[in-house]
């Protein structure tokens, strides 16, 4: 099975692997497996920092193609990362829900007041 596939192809599908698993936890796409848009930061945070190691381990042995990607990638990530740190932590579904009927329950007791 290897034969077919160069050991630079493989690493560029680790790599592309773990790009796809990083922008999942960031909340960049959606879960493949429930479909739903999730942020795991302290996931993704991880799996930066394994590339990061990976480019680290293997400098000097990558070819010239297979650095720039990995160094490209990890760059990507890191600037999405810090894009996700810095946005405000989205509520829960449920606790969106409570918010909207509590905002309801206001406007239509203070249109009741005002008819009286």
């Amino acid at each position: 099975m290897t034969d077919k596939i160069s050991s630079g192809q493989l690493f560029m599908g680790l790599v592309y692997s773990l790009t796809q698993s990083a922008f999942i936890s960031l909340g960049k796409l959606p879960d493949p497996i429930s479909g739903k848009i999730e942020r795991n930061l302290d996931q993704a945070s991880q799996t930066i920092d394994l590339l990061a190691a990976l480019e680290e381990k293997t400098k000097g042995n990558l070819e010239e193609e297979e650095g720039k990607f990995l160094a490209r990638t990890i760059s990507d990530l890191r600037l999405n990362y810090v894009d996700e740190v810095n946005k405000p932590e989205e509520k829960p579904e449920e606790e969106k829900k409570e918010e909207k009927k509590e905002n309801n329950k206001e406007k239509t007791s203070s249109a009741d007041k005002e008819k009286d």
